[in-house]
């Protein structure tokens, strides 16, 4: 069957890929799968899916045992073009496809040792009607916040900014988590993220989150440049 070597500081790193297919989908991996994620908005989940459980999952896809049927290695800046939102990959080597599913799109590394790891996800999600940016920013702050579980995660520092750099709404999220408890590892790890929340110009009871992150034992001097390569890099098909 294909095979594909992890080469990005793993060199030992072997994953079988075929018959390179991504779990739950049904879908072929191509460099540009027309259409696929405009089916998106269908098949969403009924709450904002982005939480610090679902960034443990993404940076949890290089940790440990691979599962062959799960991961894909993808190319620096692949596009992936939809109806709904064009997403690119990471501009790096080493990363790999391991989510890929009407709620969104995820890749991960690993990094220098096995406590490190890096993710990119794009998430996306239901959003009630708001009326200005402050109420805007509050709706995606609460909704972030609830779902992130005391008893394992210290959170350090976090913010929430309303931004107007695109033409529509969206949120600028920023944050330092303790994980106490690292599946797998022994911890605490210190888990980085930092991204963009946006309410959809073309389908405004939707949303999309773009968030980067790193996790290991130190802090990651180059995260916020590599975040916002991959921010700019996940575009609303003809909007700014």
């Amino acid at each position: 069957g294909n095979r594909v070597e992890m080469k990005d500081r793993q060199p030992n790193t072997t994953i079988n890929t075929a018959p390179l297919r991504v779990a739950r989908t049904g879908c072929k991996l191509r460099s540009q799968p027309a259409g696929y994620l405009s089916r998106w908005a269908s098949t969403m989940n009924r709450k904002l899916l982005f939480s610090i459980s679902a960034l443990i999952l993404g940076l949890q896809g290089c940790a440990g045992a691979a599962q062959p049927q799960k991961s894909v290695s993808v190319s620096p800046g692949q596009k992936f073009e939809g109806g709904y939102i064009n997403v690119t990959t990471p501009n790096s080597d080493g990363w790999q496809l391991i989510q890929s599913s009407g709620s969104g799109m995820a890749f991960a590394k690993g990094g220098l040792d096995a406590k490190e790891s890096f993710g990119a996800q794009v998430r996306m999600f239901n959003l009630t009607p708001t009326n200005t940016p402050q109420e805007f920013e509050a709706l995606i702050k609460k909704s972030a916040e609830k779902d992130t579980d005391p008893s394992r995660f210290n959170v350090q520092q976090t913010s929430f900014t309303y931004s107007n750099e695109r033409t529509y709404p969206c949120v600028r999220y920023r944050s330092i988590v303790q994980d106490n408890a690292p599946q797998g590892l022994k911890g605490p790890l210190l888990l980085e993220s930092d991204g963009l929340y946006c309410r959809h110009p073309v389908r405004p009871e939707t949303g999309f989150a773009i968030i980067y992150s790193h996790r290991g034992e130190m802090l990651y001097t180059s995260l916020r440049s590599e975040a916002e390569s991959f921010v700019q890099g996940v575009q609303v098909p003809g909007s700014k």
